[in-house]
């Protein structure tokens, strides 16, 4: 005979509690939107477990192994110049020992670090400070940053007085990149020395310059196809790096995905007047982002 107890946990079950049948039991109506079921949400860590838990160890550890074998086999001699072959090898040393540390590496021996998001600083500089930044970087692309600086700095001459105007003393550092829309820009930082100063010991400013490329005027042999957009001292006022590549955390009220207190195009480096100045670089997503030379 079927227990009272296990009869009555089933919807239909029957009780010899003296009577007959108690029927079907009622069915609960669920009301659209009143119950939802929570998902579970993954943290990082959790997340990154569960995608190599579920990979073979071993699978996995013979992929990351042959990678390696096959960046080490790799030959530096192809390089084009004895500097670009030393950076291949330091890469090539690095990135073959990571593959191999990753091979090794079990689920259970992985320890994620928060993302420390940072931010570029307002700075004050000379233009001797910044000059002493850039006394042991040998850029490429030399003969076009001085291009860009002689550019800018007549343009600047030519809206000032004769006893204002300057005279260029060291390009410094220079970045062209493309928008999304397919204009391209260029960020100058330049130091220059004023014309008419009597003084022994002329002071330098530091400049900001943004350009602009006007692809048309391109193929005008007697053309130039950078159109200067603006130039500024920045040694007179804070000044901020760029911060490409930085992950930032973004306080301030944005247009969208527009920061127009920062430029995101420029490595730290290039230093900028308040982002409100010039025109490109504020897409704070970085995506549009690549160099143009």
């Amino acid at each position: 005979m079927e227990s009272p107890a296990i009869a009555a946990s089933f919807p239909g079950g029957s009780s010899d509690d003296g009577g007959g049948s108690s029927g079907p039991a009622p069915v609960r109506k669920r009301t659209p939107g009143r119950w939802k079921r929570i998902p579970r949400v993954l943290t990082p860590d959790m997340q990154a477990r569960k995608l190599l838990g579920g990979m073979d160890f071993e699978k996995r550890s013979r992929w990351f192994l042959q990678k390696a074998d096959e960046l080490e086999a790799m030959d530096p001699d192809g390089c084009d110049s004895e500097e670009a072959k030393i950076g291949f090898m330091a890469f090539q040393a690095e990135v073959a020992a990571s593959y191999r540390r990753i091979a090794r590496t079990r689920p259970q021996d992985i320890v994620l670090r928060p993302i420390q998001l940072s931010d570029t600083k307002e700075e004050m500089l000379t233009a001797e400070e910044m000059e002493a930044r850039f006394a042991e970087r040998k850029g490429s692309h030399v003969a076009q940053l001085e291009h860009f600086a002689k550019l800018a700095l007549a343009h600047y001459n030519a809206k000032k007085a004769e006893h204002n105007k300057f005279d260029l003393a060291q390009a410094l550092t220079s970045n062209c990149f493309s928008e999304a829309c397919g204009t391209t820009y260029a960020h100058v930082n330049f130091t220059a020395i004023p014309q008419n100063n009597q003084s022994n010991h002329p002071m330098k400013r530091l400049f900001f310059a943004e350009l602009m490329l006007i692809p048309e005027l391109q193929l005008c042999e007697d053309a130039e196809p950078m159109r200067v957009l603006q130039v500024s001292t920045i040694d007179d006022a804070p000044c901020f790096g760029g911060c490409h590549e930085i992950r930032r955390k973004i306080d301030h009220k944005m247009r969208g995905v527009m920061d127009y207190e920062r430029c995101h195009a420029c490595h730290n480096i290039l230093k900028h007047p308040k982002g409100d100045s010039f025109i490109g670089g504020h897409d704070s997503t970085k995506t549009p982002y690549y160099s143009a030379t």
